[in-house]
């Protein structure tokens, strides 16, 4: 039952464009026991659904710029695969720490920024 509420969770975080990764791994990996590697890889696959309902939602609602959105994935595609590989290469302990520092610093900016007015 925990693993539902965990990835219910995770969905609605996903689908506002706040991370929902950021719960998801913590979670697997306090939670449930699983090993920071596994955790992160089971974020990744458990994204590419998530995404996809996101995105097509997104579509509807005509919020996505196409030909920025190319621009971006050839990027990313790039850092993935750069990440991922890194990221098989570093201890699980010290992931652990990568990430939880990431996470922090994240936090301190988002209390820190200022709004953005939309237009």
């Amino acid at each position: 039952m925990l693993i539902y509420i965990i990835g219910l969770l995770m969905g609605i975080l996903s689908g506002l464009a706040m991370g929902g990764g950021t719960l998801l791994v913590p979670a697997l990996v306090i939670l449930m026991n699983i090993p920071q590697h596994t955790a992160q890889g089971i974020c990744l696959a458990a994204f590419i659904p998530t995404a996809a309902v996101a995105v097509i939602t997104h579509l509807k609602q005509k919020n996505i710029k196409l030909k920025l959105t190319l621009y971006l994935a050839i990027g990313a595609l790039l850092g993935a695969f750069l990440g991922a590989t890194w990221a098989n290469h570093v201890d699980a302990p010290l992931l652990r720490k990568i990430f939880g520092v990431f996470l922090v610093l994240m936090g301190i900016y988002e209390f820190f920024s200022k709004p953005t007015q939309e237009k």
